[in-house]
């Protein structure tokens, strides 16, 4: 699936197996079916049929992850079987699409993603998994490329996903301004395309936002490679309390 990764394989000095969802990869998945607990997809090796597995995670890079060890157990000479029951015991990492909990028919999730390609994976998971339901995307800017301007066009089309964005402000506010990445400039691209998004600095103020403007049914997707000041449980608790007074 990737152009660089492919045009380095007649450069390697030992047997090469690529895996993927493009035609062509020597592992193949193919046939993609997304639900609220799973993901199952069907492999071919060499263009022959090699098996179903099912993966109790979201999204097509679990799904990659998934094919790259397989192809892996297969060169140790793991059984398909063996390998198929091992995916479907798989419960995932911590703060990779981890549901931290569910209040007043709200959904929260925490995840990793802290760049472009990461947010715009894992929210095309969510997507997949949860046809119909309101997505909003929670990201706070902190790694050290993230919290600069490099990246800023990108991170614009991938929260697009999303049906509402709230940004706060960039965790390294000592970065000089020239370098440093806007999100009041992502909030106002986002809205020019007609999103609802939302610069709100504070992570008390998104809790208070948040859990008053989201409706039974939303999945709230939190995405920082820091803390966050525990906006999880926050806005849980906040949910929690909209729920008990009704």
């Amino acid at each position: 699936d990737n152009a660089d990764a492919a045009a380095l394989r007649p450069h390697a000095h030992c047997r090469v197996e690529t895996f993927g969802l493009s035609a062509g990869a020597d592992w193949q998945a193919h046939d993609l079916r997304a639900s609220a607990a799973s993901t199952t997809f069907n492999l071919r090796r060499g263009g022959a049929p090699a098996g179903t597995f099912e993966l109790p995670l979201l999204g097509v890079f679990n799904v990659r992850n998934a094919v790259a060890a397989i192809a892996v157990g297969a060169a140790v000479g793991l059984s398909t079987d063996t390998m198929a029951e091992g995916l479907r015991a798989f419960r995932g990492v911590r703060r990779r699409m981890q549901h931290r909990g569910t209040a007043a028919g709200v959904a929260v999730y925490d995840d990793f993603a802290h760049h472009p390609t990461a947010i715009a994976e894992t929210l095309d998971g969510v997507r997949s998994a949860y046809p119909g339901r309101r997505i909003w995307a929670i990201f706070e800017p902190r790694s050290a490329t993230s919290c600069r301007r490099i990246f800023e066009a990108e991170f614009t089309r991938a929260l697009a996903r999303a049906d509402r964005v709230v940004l706060p402000a960039v965790f390294r506010s000592a970065l000089p301004e020239a370098e440093r990445l806007s999100p009041e400039d992502i909030i106002d691209a986002l809205r020019r395309e007609g999103h609802d998004a939302r610069f709100i600095p504070r992570v008390d103020d998104i809790v208070r936002a948040v859990s008053r403007d989201a409706r039974d049914g939303d999945l709230v997707v939190v995405m920082s490679n820091g803390g966050f000041e525990n906006i999880h449980q926050k806005l849980l608790d906040a949910l929690m309390a909209k729920e008990a007074t009704g």
